[in-house]
């Protein structure tokens, strides 16, 4: 009975064993790409790590981490890289190569920095941030007082791609200290 018990805690074990990859892993995508940004703290660089993992590069999950000098993590984004490179779902998914994943995550990582100054002015009157901002489609969760009090400040930003033909720019709250999403804008 002991042998019998201690040999299901040994399987039970190699079970629970992590440090063994799956057999795919070698195969598969583990790809990463890191830019250093200037956004929360000028003297101190944050830092923006787009990955992709999956069993293939054309099966990868993207995530954007963005963390700030100590390491702490700021804001995560995840999404697919065929969502963010083509959008939409199609029964047959060209293969991507270790070579197109690693070009798609360095743009991804390299956000654009900028001040909240220069996003659009939600005008008096209108009713929404998109029906404000002439041309491209403008969302924010704010109502208007919030968002020109953000904009007023002029607060460091960082944008990034969310979609195929969409963005969304984060500052730091000044109440909470957290990223939000200020704007998002696109199709």
């Amino acid at each position: 009975m002991r042998m019998m018990l201690c040999g299901a805690l040994l399987l039970g074990a190699a079970a629970c064993d992590r440090s063994a990859p799956p057999q795919q892993a070698a195969e598969g995508c583990a790809r990463s790409a890191v830019h250093e940004v200037s956004w929360t703290s000028d003297g101190a660089p944050d830092t923006v790590t787009a990955t992709a993992s999956g069993p293939s590069c054309t099966q990868a999950i993207v995530t954007l981490v963005f963390r700030d000098a100590a390491g702490e993590p700021l804001w995560v984004f995840a999404s697919t890289h065929y969502d963010m490179s083509v959008g939409g779902r199609s029964p047959e998914t060209p293969p991507v190569s270790d070579e197109e994943m690693d070009r798609f995550l360095a743009s991804w990582a390299d956000v654009t920095v900028g001040r909240s100054g220069e996003l659009p002015a939600w005008r008096e009157g209108a009713a929404t941030l998109g029906e404000a901002a002439d041309g491209m489609a403008y969302d924010t969760a704010f109502d208007r007082e919030t968002y020109e009090g953000l904009r007023a400040r002029n607060l460091p930003q960082v944008c990034f791609a969310a979609a195929t033909e969409a963005s969304q720019c984060l500052v730091i709250d000044p109440l909470s200290g957290a990223p939000t999403v200020i704007v998002a804008f696109g199709a």
